[in-house]
């Protein structure tokens, strides 16, 4: 009920508010800016030094469709803005702690994972072991629109902006009026903050391009604020939400419990590398190599789907990332496979970086392929008409009609389905059990021997018995229930290996191990 309020009050889509303002525009922007600014000291805080311990969830990994996200616990978290120079790093350390591994997020996480994060302008990259810089340019715009949403950047940014607008409002939900804000920034992302009575921001509601969730919505809720000397204050409780909606309701992304926060801490801007300064986008490639007579792998950006010829048709596994991913895909097997329609997308499960591509696949006209579980999650959401203003795909920009003839959006089933033709098959089975998705499927394909699974291994040949995940397993097992003749797997992350070599790697620890119960251990 919550998330259902703040969409009736705040609008389902960035360009509702403007109306929502209405006659009370009006008001004295200027009056109410300064006063939130004295609150807090925003005009003399160029730059923000902050650490925390708290928890943070991995997004788009959750173990079931319609679940939150899963929870590791952040043993460190800091973060440094500089506002000037428009950069920021952001560290942190996860551990497992007491949550139960499920989900996604390269779970369980085995002693420490840390993460750094840079931004300056629209240069962005990450900071590997050895301390080298990793360019990440696709990452630089959200990363700088973040800093416009912290609080003193709030502030900074809705007096740059042209359009800034207050209104009050009374919210249901705590039975106060609050001062409402709201400006465009960047040319594009619309940001609504909402200030209490003492002139503090309390809410911040924004959207944010997801490939899922077209333009997604995140939330950022401010309390505990504190002095930290110079006349600047600063919350020392942040919470998170993305991806809220009102079919599945809210999903839990960050809780930072403050430790300590400094203003104007000296060598806030963070200099950008050499190898980073000219790092170009990386553009979507598809290379491709034959499996078997008929049967294609289609690589790039670390991720694998599999194009299969059928008669009058082709099927694909996996429609990975996004739009430009997918369509970069479907150009591929289109050349690979000419003068076929691709008439159906099998997909693995609902995990973020699996199933970014399935608008792509359904703007192309082909029926997805999933577990039951998922279909009012991707018909309801996923797949139903919303704001994507943000980042149009193509299926926002050539809908299917949800009415009358056209293409069957969703075939779902339960334990297993077939595409066949009479001479080309391909068996999809779920995969029960695992603590990674609920949904889990795999895809067989007979006449080829070819076993396709995501996150599930196979391991490396040679593999210490010590590091045989049991998802691992739980592939091994699988195959041997159901008696599945397989001479190569092939992954959608990873490398096809041999059966011969899974057997090797595998087959003691499973046969170690008890049958049944939960197995974790995969990918994202």
């Amino acid at each position: 009920m919550r998330n259902r309020l703040a969409m009736l009050l705040l609008g389902t889509a960035p360009v509702a508010f403007a109306a929502m303002l209405g006659t009370a525009a009006a008001q004295d922007v200027r009056t109410v800016l300064q006063a939130a600014d004295r609150a807090i000291g925003a005009s003399g805080v160029n730059s923000i030094q902050y650490s925390a311990t708290g928890w943070i969830r991995p997004v788009g990994q959750s173990y079931a469709a319609n679940d939150d996200w899963p929870r590791t616990d952040l043993k460190s978290y800091s973060n440094i803005i500089d506002y000037a120079s428009k950069s920021g790093k952001e560290e942190y350390v996860q551990v497992q702690g007491n949550n139960r591994p499920q989900g996604g997020g390269f779970q369980p996480i085995v002693g420490e994972r840390r993460t750094v994060a840079f931004v300056n302008g629209n240069s962005a990259w990450s900071m590997n072991a050895q301390g080298q810089a990793n360019p990440q340019p696709n990452a630089a715009e959200e990363r700088q629109f973040m800093l416009s949403v912290s609080p003193h950047g709030f502030i900074k940014a809705a007096r740059e902006a042209a359009d800034t607008a207050v209104t009050d409002r009374y919210f249901v939900r705590n039975g106060r009026t609050l001062k409402v804000i709201g400006f465009t920034t960047m040319g594009k992302y619309r940001v609504t903050g909402e200030f209490n009575d003492q002139n503090l921001l309390e809410r911040v509601v924004t959207w944010i391009p997801n490939p899922m969730m077209g333009d997604m919505q995140v939330e950022i809720r401010y309390s505990d604020y504190r002095d930290i000397g110079g006349g600047a204050k600063f919350p020392y409780h942040i919470h998170a939400h993305q991806g809220d909606h009102p079919f599945i309701g809210g999903r839990n992304w960050l809780d930072l419990n403050i430790r300590e926060a400094k203003a104007n801490v000296p060598n806030a801007a963070q200099a950008v590398p050499a190898n980073v300064r000219n790092a170009a986008a990386p553009q979507a490639q598809a290379p491709s190599r034959s499996l078997a007579p008929g049967v294609w792998l289609i690589g790039g950006a670390g991720a694998n789907s599999v194009a299969i010829d059928f008669r009058d048709f082709i099927t694909v596994v996996e429609g990975p990332q996004d739009d430009a991913r997918s369509n970069a895909v479907i150009r591929e097997v289109h050349r690979l496979i000419p003068n076929k329609p691709i008439r159906y997308l099998v997909n693995t499960h609902h995990h973020w970086d699996h199933a970014g591509g399935i608008r792509t696949f359904a703007a192309e006209g082909a029926t997805i392929v999933t577990h039951e579980s998922n279909r009012d999650f991707y018909d309801k959401v996923v797949l139903a008409p919303q704001s994507r203003r943000l980042s149009p795909d193509r299926l926002s920009q050539f809908p299917f009609a949800t009415t009358g003839p056209g293409p069957q959006r969703l075939e779902t089933f339960a334990d297993r389905y077939a595409i066949s033709d009479g001479t080309q098959t391909v068996m999809v089975y779920h995969v029960d059990g695992l603590d990674h998705a609920a949904d889990m499927a795999i895809a067989y394909i007979p006449s080829a021997k070819i076993l396709i699974n995501a996150d599930m291994g196979p391991p490396a040949a040679g593999t210490q018995a010590a590091n045989v995940n049991a998802s691992a397993v739980a592939l091994y097992n699988i195959t041997k229930r159901l008696k599945l003749d397989v001479t190569q797997h092939v992954p959608i992350h990873g490398n096809p290996s041999s059966q011969a070599d899974f057997e090797r790697t595998v087959g003691p620890v499973a046969a170690a191990r008890p049958a049944g119960g939960a197995a974790g251990g995969g990918g994202e």
